[in-house]
């Protein structure tokens, strides 16, 4: 029987960041090489250059790292757009500009 990782602490500490942790399917070796490339970008582009001076400061950094992240980080998969403009120019498709602008 395959054992998954569900440690309690991990999943509360990521719903206390604002997170909704989710599961990757078994034998899905794909699905974890794209969590270490965003694991590996946090920590290049965000951690490495924030100040850690406590647990309480490493967190609301990690917060708002991982809103920048989505907001204003562009990727190369999405067309060089942030995760969020991606979604939003998604949602945009076959709309009048007017509704596109309420979005």
């Amino acid at each position: 029987m395959v054992q998954c990782y569900r440690a309690n602490e991990t999943r509360q500490f990521a719903r206390m960041l604002g997170l909704e942790p989710k599961n990757t399917a078994v034998r899905s070796p794909e699905s974890n090489g794209i969590a270490e490339s965003f694991v590996k970008t946090i920590k290049r582009d965000y951690i490495s250059i924030m100040p850690k001076p406590d647990g309480l400061t490493a967190a609301k950094n990690l917060a708002e790292a991982f809103e920048h992240y989505n907001e204003w980080h562009p990727h190369s998969a999405l067309g060089y757009r942030s995760p969020r403009e991606y979604l939003r120019q998604r949602a945009c498709n076959g709309l009048s500009d007017n509704r596109c602008l309420e979005i």
